[in-house]
């Protein structure tokens, strides 16, 4: 072959020799998002004093109104939350409709509250606009019952 010709075979099979690489590159799976990601934003539930006697049959009726009404969870990057409350129709104002504190993930299962008494574990799936938690393990029936009565709906 002439050394023309064999310049020009070059540069028309370079292209060609290098396409299998390319594609196979597309072809990776792309890095796993982070789970946490998921449960960034905000989140709304309303829960009842029939859903709190649902999930906590024994729970005392004189503190239902405490921890029922409209609650607002918003999960921040850095590992805060807060959550907001505001009280059924039939309820005072809650004494305390406004929590902050930490939460961390592990796959689908988040910690909320990490090595304090208050610490509670769910887990959790999110579908489209719906967050679904579970309780696993924490001794705050209130929380318990809050958290689990219906998914919760993404706002924001």
């Amino acid at each position: 072959m002439k050394p023309m010709y064999a310049r020009r075979l070059l540069k028309l099979l370079t292209p060609l020799a290098i396409l299998p690489t390319i594609l196979l590159a597309s072809c990776a799976p792309a890095t796993a998002p982070d789970p946490k990601q998921a449960l960034v934003g905000t989140w709304t539930s309303t829960v009842t004093k029939e859903d709190v006697l649902r999930i906590v049959p024994g729970f005392r009726q004189d503190f239902l109104c405490e921890n029922t009404g409209t609650f607002s969870w918003e999960f921040k990057e850095d590992g805060k939350f807060t959550i907001d409350q505001k009280a059924l129709p039939e309820c005072p104002a809650p004494v305390q409709p406004h929590v902050e504190d930490t939460w961390s993930n592990d796959g689908n299962r988040m910690t909320i509250a990490k090595d304090k008494p208050a610490q509670e574990v769910y887990e959790w799936t999110v579908k489209e606009k719906s967050l679904v938690l579970k309780h696993v393990s924490g001794d705050c029936e209130p929380c318990k019952a809050t958290s689990t009565a219906h998914p919760w709906t993404r706002v924001g």
